[in-house]
């Protein structure tokens, strides 16, 4: 039985985070369950696709940039990948995120295990079977993140970065050209579009 007939066969079909959590600890180490990793999007727990070769390319290569741009730069700051976030005030909303930017000293404070509280960079690679949630739904909840400054949606399709940030009034920017230059400057960070495609067959 997979994971979704088995919560239809429980009458469970709208979680919050508590009834999120212990679904995924009562799946934990069984077999014959559905792969890939489970979101809670709207109280419905969603189990993702597994992510592409290229998709987690992209994802390994941003988090890696980040992450050097944050040490140079001597922030408190870390960057990761695939890490649960909270959404403060719903708790219907518990998605996991390609790419984070977060304060690992204010999330060892709250306690938080599984999902992190506080984000000041939330990213996503595009696929095609998520894209609609991505971009529609889960890139507005980001952006009501109290402590974001940037979300980015990278497609993994083509070249091409759709990018909000709170310093514009989350207005959209779009870099679709190799050379196009992308800038965070609350992370000392600045890159090409053409460098998060390194190791993909897009380059």
């Amino acid at each position: 039985m997979s994971a979704i007939e088995e919560l239809e066969r429980r009458n469970e079909t709208r979680f919050d985070e508590r009834a999120f959590v212990d679904f995924l600890k009562s799946i934990e180490g069984r077999s014959g369950w559905d792969g890939g990793r489970w979101e809670l999007i709207d109280g419905v727990p969603i189990d993702m696709p597994p992510a592409t070769l290229r998709h987690g390319a992209i994802a390994r290569v941003f988090e890696r940039l980040l992450a050097s741009a944050l040490s140079q730069n001597g922030l408190p700051l870390e960057a990761t990948r695939e890490v649960g976030v909270s959404h403060p005030s719903d708790a219907t909303f518990r998605p996991v995120a390609d790419v984070v930017v977060f304060d690992p000293a204010e999330e060892m404070a709250s306690g938080g295990e599984r999902f992190l509280k506080s984000c000041r960079l939330v990213a996503e690679v595009l696929s095609f079977s998520t894209e609609p949630y991505d971009l529609v739904f889960k890139r507005r909840r980001y952006t009501e993140l109290p402590d974001c400054r940037h979300v980015l949606m990278i497609e993994q399709e083509r070249m091409r970065v759709r990018h909000w940030s709170f310093r514009n009034g989350w207005a959209e920017s779009i870099y679709d050209k190799p050379d196009d230059r992308i800038e965070l400057p609350e992370f000392g960070f600045a890159c090409i579009v053409r460098d998060l495609y390194t190791r993909t067959d897009l380059a």
